[in-house]
Formats: structure tokens, sequence, C-alpha cells
């Protein structure tokens, strides 16, 4: 593998890992000095900057973004009701109860992670850059940074 190979692999295992979304004025352009924009795209620029705007496949990862974590968020709340719910639990009935709100957050999951697999997938072809390209969802590498396992 050579370096440029290697450099790229890292930089989306780290914006895959989230490494990149609590950077300072993350999603907006600074551009005090413009002399790197080309001169036909300086107007366009201006425009985004003035208006607290970013570019559309900016806004669109961002969107990406937090729905994965809005997703996460709902299916950790739902595994720790669900071990709260089995260390509590009485009866047959209440375990089962317990198993199938877990096995429907699971459902909810899966079904969100294919159709972000899907969104994905047309960012990927829209993006400017195959460096800021993003990896496809895994379901087992999500329940195990969810749950565990």
């Amino acid at each position: 593998m050579n370096f440029k190979h290697l450099v790229e692999r890292l930089l989306r295992e780290a914006q895959e890992r989230g490494d990149f979304t609590r950077l300072p004025r993350m999603g907006r352009i600074e551009l005090d000095d413009d002399a790197l924009v080309p001169e036909d795209e300086r107007l366009a620029v201006h425009v985004l900057k003035s208006n607290d705007m970013a570019p559309a496949w900016i806004e669109e990862d961002k969107a990406l973004r937090e729905r994965l974590a809005q997703g996460r968020a709902a299916l950790r709340h739902a595994w720790e009701r669900y071990q709260h719910a089995l260390q509590h639990a009485q009866t047959y009935t209440e375990r089962s109860r317990a198993e199938q709100d877990w096995q429907r957050a699971k459902q909810q999951f899966e079904s969100l992670v294919e159709e972000l697999n899907r969104d994905i997938f047309h960012f990927n072809l829209r993006a400017p850059s195959h460096l800021v390209q993003r990896l496809p969802l895994r379901l087992s590498e999500e329940y195990a940074r969810i749950c565990g396992s």
C-alpha cells in the first residue's frame, strides 16, 4: 500500500469515528483571503458565507451524520431499557415483552442503516472528491459499538 492510500484510509477511518465532528468552525467556510478561490467561484462562496451556509455536499454529509447519531442514540436507549428490563423481570411475560421491544428497536435501526447506506451511496456519487466520501455502515460494527457484542 502506498503512502497516499494509507493516508486516505486513515482519514476516512477518522472521519467515520467522528474525529472531525467537533472541530472549530466546522461546516463554515473561512475565506478572509479568497486568493485561493477560483475567480469564477468567488461570488458563490461569498453568498454562501454571507448567509452562514455551506456547499450542498457539506450540508448533506452533516444531515447523514445527524441521522446516524439519532439512530445510534435511540438504539443505545433501547439497549439500556432492554438490559434493565431483563435484570428486573419477574415473569416470563415481562422478559418476553422486553425481548419484543428490543427486536422492534433492532428492526427500526436496521431499516435506518439500510436507508442511510443508500443515501451514502448517492452522497458518494455527488461528493467532490473520494477523500470526503463516506464508508457504508456495517450492522455488526454498529451493534458492537452500542451493545458491546
